[in-house]
């Protein structure tokens, strides 16, 4: 065989692979003719997948299911296993580091927390000990994400520039790889803390996401697919760059690693004042004290100019706001849910982030799931 038709072989394997592991996990339990029916695939190609997969523990059997309507003998019947392999999230912050340990569908295992470092061998250390206190056995673990504040290149697992970290171009794959037997992963924290919305927060599972995360700094993340969206240098979603023509009236003009001109104005850094912090001035609005009312709508009106644009452009199904400072945003969500619908007439559901300070690891976990899926090292 040709080595392009292996290539063609092994893809169209892989495609097929992923057809059937989806459909045993949206079905409670499957038979083999079943699945071989509604994918249309040949009885062959479906017991040779289920084989593997069965070996793997990915899918396991269930016994016999009822006969058929003529009779037939009862065919045995399938049903995705979660709890057959784990994965692993660190969220990398600038004040902490958290990690997480879940199942295939999200169940945590482990859970734990240090002060944050930009060193390497103190980061793999942690890793290490964690999973040993953890006491899962090694073997079930088939992936490690890991998500950083900063410019990262997911495809290679280079950290272009993280401030926060100090670090400039660091290989961070690479060396987290030489230290673990399965597969790692990199990307950036506010794409993790999407994905982590999507797969267990305020997201839903929706296709279709615009991310907002609102902490010292602003950024966002874009899932379109149910996949994110990178742009051409892994830039995409950096709204803290957003600008006015009033801006430009005034001569505030963005420079690449610099605070943002929008950033400056919609973020925890824009709303707090010299005496008082972003959560302190969030609940002096609520007792309608009249500098924290004008402080507060002046962010609202920016944020929400900021996301009728993003709607008009994405289309998203919804808008998730998540970061610290939207841990104080209840009390001013459906007036800038008001004020976006008066702005737009495509209507788009805003809602707050609920996995807090989780979002990042399990996001990071669910991301390193999708990557070994789609590579068939699952």
């Amino acid at each position: 065989m040709h080595q392009t038709e292996a290539s063609k072989f092994d893809i169209i394997k892989r495609i097929n692979r992923s057809m059937v592991l989806d459909k045993i996990k949206s079905s409670e339990e499957i038979s083999r003719t079943e699945i071989a029916k509604d994918l249309k695939l040949s009885k062959a190609t479906v017991s040779s997948i289920i084989e593997e997969l069965v070996s793997r523990k990915l899918v396991e059997e269930m016994g016999k299911g009822k006969s058929t309507e003529r009779g037939g003998r009862k065919r045995s019947m399938l049903r995705f296993n979660p709890s057959s392999k784990i994965g692993i999230g660190v969220d990398i912050g600038g004040t902490k580091i958290q990690m997480i340990m879940t199942d295939l569908i999200g169940n945590k295992v482990y859970e734990r927390r240090i002060a944050s470092t930009n060193k390497m061998s103190k980061l793999i250390d942690f890793i290490e000990e964690a999973i040993n206190d953890s006491q899962v056995a090694r073997d079930s673990i088939v992936s490690l994400g890991v998500g950083v504040p900063g410019f990262t290149n997911p495809e290679t697992g280079m950290v272009f520039e993280s401030p926060a970290l100090q670090w400039r171009d660091v290989p961070l794959r690479e060396q987290l790889q030489e230290a673990f037997s399965f597969p790692v992963f990199i990307n950036n924290d506010v794409n993790c803390a999407a994905l982590g919305e999507r797969w267990l927060g305020s997201g839903d599972n929706r296709d279709h996401i615009f991310f907002i995360a609102i902490g010292t700094g602003i950024g966002s993340a874009i899932i379109s697919e149910g996949k994110l969206i990178y742009g051409a240098d892994f830039m995409s979603g950096e709204i803290g760059y957003q600008i006015s023509r009033e801006d430009i009236r005034n001569k505030r003009f963005n420079q690449l690693k610099k605070f943002g001109v929008f950033e400056s104005k919609a973020s925890g850094e824009g709303i707090r004042t010299e005496q008082y912090s972003a959560e302190e001035v969030f609940e002096q609005y609520r007792q309608g004290k009249e500098e924290a009312v004008l402080i507060i709508n002046e962010f609202m009106e920016e944020l929400a100019v900021v996301i009728v644009n993003s709607i008009n452009l994405l289309n998203p199904e919804k808008v998730v706001i998540g970061g610290g400072v939207s841990e104080s945003m209840a009390v001013v969500l459906p007036k800038l849910q008001a004020r976006v619908d008066e702005l737009t007439p495509i209507k788009t559901e805003i809602e707050l982030a609920t996995l807090s300070s989780m979002a990042g690891a399990i996001g990071a976990v669910n991301y390193s799931f999708q990557e070994v899926e789609e590579n068939n090292l699952l």
